[in-house]
């Protein structure tokens, strides 16, 4: 199936590695050009030699900062704005520290607010800015299935990432007349370093394998096992898509039948 964003510009945050990179490789092979933005340089400079070993016919730039800063944001939507403007934002970040609520401190509160809840709305207004000049474009939030069933030991998850709902719907109505798209996809148990930190600290917890930490994370899921991050990246990729132009304000979840776990 052809995809329809041959030459697009995607702007991947989070883009040098787990879903961010996965998602980016993806859209990649469909032929889209890509702006990876990471904290890393060195591991940004290898998730573009990566990529151009897979597709080596597209474009790939990359921009070094920190989602956290508004002026790193802003350096990002330049190089984007040289680059013909952003057609396409997958907005994905790191997650927040676990821990249940009373683990928590003022600072981690404080640093998961700037990491999630600021930046995803100063990176899709800026993004949005420059679709809306384009009247197309996509804006694709990677978020958890947290926010549809809450882990008890994902607290500042549960809570910090709340605010990509109301995001993703408020834009999906202020955008629309743009011919914009907004949805958000929420994974659950992803094989990523994300999700094998969660089994260390659970296997240190409980004083068990990593691989029988694993196993029991992986209970929650109905299909039985950890998701694969180019599962995740399809989906992604659809959304992105000519033929998902009908599908904005949508929260859909990829996490193997955990939402719906009794």
């Amino acid at each position: 199936m052809d995809l329809g964003i041959k030459g697009k510009l995607a702007v991947v945050t989070g883009g040098s590695r787990g879903l961010g990179f996965a998602s980016a490789l993806e859209l990649a092979r469909e032929g889209a050009r890509l702006l990876l933005f990471s904290r890393n340089r060195e591991a940004l400079e290898s998730a573009r030699e990566r990529i151009l070993s897979e597709a080596p016919r597209t474009e790939v730039h990359v921009v070094e900062g920190d989602l956290r800063r508004k002026d790193d944001i802003e350096k990002l939507f330049r190089e984007a704005d040289f680059l013909g403007g952003a057609d396409i934002l997958v907005y994905s970040t790191g997650g927040p520290k676990p821990g249940r609520f009373f683990d928590l401190e003022a600072d981690d509160w404080d640093e998961a607010y700037r990491l999630i809840a600021f930046s995803s709305v100063w990176t899709a207004r800026l993004a949005a800015r420059q679709m809306m000049r384009k009247k197309w474009g996509r804006i694709i939030f990677i978020g958890s299935v947290t926010l549809l069933r809450p882990w008890r030991e994902l607290a500042l998850s549960n809570i910090m990432r709340m605010p990509i709902v109301g995001l993703t719907r408020t834009l999906a109505l202020e955008l629309a007349p743009y011919n914009i798209t907004v949805n958000a996809v929420l994974p659950s148990l992803i094989l990523t370093d994300r999700v094998k930190q969660l089994a260390e600290r659970k296997a240190l917890e409980e004083g068990i394998s990593f691989e029988e930490a694993l196993k029991k994370l992986a209970a929650r899921i109905p299909l039985g096992r950890p998701g694969k991050p180019e599962e995740l990246a399809a989906v992604v990729a659809f959304l992105a898509s000519e033929q998902a132009s009908f599908i904005t304000g949508a929260l859909i979840p990829v996490d193997g039948g955990a939402s719906i776990k009794d």
